[in-house]
């Protein structure tokens, strides 16, 4: 993938690009968030058990999140058009498997395949942003993307709620699959320029066992003991075997000097911790609508628009806010925001606009670190590992939300979902603390090059 510096004179519309991209990632969040209304549906025509229908997120989130670091790395060597189209077309026809699936097997073999595919959209995307633009209106297309996102992920229950009574639940899993009506126009905008070097199959293989195990762990509580035991060997085997590995081949897979950086770390920290808090109120918010006012999936998605508002203009918001007050600042007081929603919504006691405010505050906290830490992160990338370092980030912070859901859904067996969801809110928190250490960070070096300078 070609350095950020590499701008072309002859550049594309800020407008088109953002429309563009941010509606390929919009698809991409449909697969995800539109989903959860169809599971009742999905369980009782396919008649599946609960740990069962489990797995229709649980391997969606597996391969997305392995995927996404694996594309960006692949970009890194060979450019980002093949690798775009590639994973365009794989999560095209994962999503036709799954709306035309007759029977459970090939449902989960679909949803494999449409993660995967879809593991390549966010940093691919991220990535071309990155190459195309430079400053101001990158951070600007950056948060347009990002609005579009938050306003799609927070209208999902809508979105899926309306197409499963108009259509049937099939529909609502296929929708991705427009993603392929898109390659002809964002091709163009992708640069095809090759790196230097090739693919190091067993960093990739060690990584992404690794984190597979980790993700598997999350899900133990609700997949059973199996899945927890074989998260807990690939963890514990894979984990140190990919650690080892980075160490002998610094320039491989998973280069040392984007694990070693401390601002792409801690970008990537708080962005996690931001879309853990995000995806916990998501997974809580309905079902505690749900128990106190017995409503529908559409009354609930309904309810939950102006959350998905509040998340689009944050965006916006921290895209403006960025270049004057700084990245960390505007991620930690975003993080900030998330966890006193949050907090707030625990305590709501049942009244309605109190729960969809720590939604909304949430997908505040979300949005606003995305778009800060992501123009970061760009900036701090080596030379030449701006694909890779994207994968990573985005990797860690799919993980970050998977610990958000997962978080909620072992505590609420134990304590009540208000008490669940208000212990989640130390994600956020933490977000919020890496934060303001990473602006202060930033201080401390900038005043000693003055001093050095002087």
């Amino acid at each position: 993938m070609p350095s950020p510096h590499a701008v072309e004179a002859d550049l594309p519309s800020e407008r088109r690009v953002a429309t563009l991209l941010g509606t390929l990632v919009a698809l991409t969040v449909v697969g995800s968030s539109a989903v959860a209304v169809a599971i009742p549906v999905v369980r009782e025509e396919l008649d599946l058990t609960v740990s069962d229908s489990a797995w229709i997120f649980a391997v969606f989130q597996l391969t997305f999140a392995v995927a996404t670091a694996t594309f960006g790395r692949v970009a890194d060597l060979v450019g980002l058009r093949r690798p775009l189209v590639i994973g365009i077309t794989m999560m095209t026809i994962g999503s036709i498997m799954v709306g035309a699936a007759p029977g459970f097997g090939v449902l989960l073999a679909g949803r494999v395949i449409q993660g995967i595919g879809a593991g390549a959209v966010p940093v691919l995307a991220n990535g071309i942003v990155g190459t195309r633009f430079t400053g101001e209106a990158r951070t600007a297309i950056y948060a347009s993307i990002t609005a579009v996102v938050s306003a799609v992920s927070g209208s999902g229950p809508v979105i899926g709620g309306g197409m499963e009574a108009l259509l049937g639940w099939r529909w609502v899993f296929a929708v991705p699959a427009l993603g392929i009506l898109l390659i002809p126009s964002i091709l163009p905008l992708a640069p095809s320029d090759r790196g230097q070097g090739s693919f190091d199959g067993i960093g990739a293989a060690t990584s992404a066992l690794g984190i597979t195990g980790f993700l598997l762990l999350l899900q133990a509580p609700s997949a059973g003991g199996v899945v927890g035991a074989v998260g807990a060997l690939l963890l514990l085997t894979m984990g140190p075997a990919a650690a080892w590995w980075i160490r002998r081949e610094p320039e491989g897979f998973i280069p040392q000097s984007v694990v070693g950086n401390a601002v792409i770390a801690r970008c990537a920290g708080v962005a996690a911790l931001c879309l853990a808090g995000y995806f916990g109120a998501l997974f809580a918010t309905p079902v505690m609508i749900a128990d106190a006012f017995g409503w529908q999936p559409l009354q609930i998605g309904l309810a939950l628009l102006p959350a998905a508002a509040l998340g689009a203009i944050g965006s916006r918001v921290a895209g403006a806010l960025t270049g004057r007050f700084g990245h960390f600042r505007v991620a930690g007081t975003a993080a900030a925001i998330s966890t006193s929603t949050i907090l707030i919504a625990s305590a709501g006691n049942h009244v309605l606009p109190l729960i969809v405010l720590g939604l909304a505050g949430g997908s505040i906290g979300f949005s606003g670190a995305q778009v800060a830490m992501t123009d970061r992160v760009t900036t701090a990338a080596p030379e030449g590992t701006l694909g890779v370092t994207l994968g990573v980030y985005n990797m860690l912070q799919f993980a970050g939300g998977a610990a958000g859901s997962a978080l909620i859904g072992g505590l609420s067996d134990l304590v009540s979902l208000e008490v669940a969801l208000a212990c989640s809110a130390v994600l956020p928190a933490t977000g919020a603390w890496l934060a303001v250490s990473g602006h202060r960070a930033g201080v401390a070096t900038q005043r000693a090059l003055a001093e050095a300078g002087s």
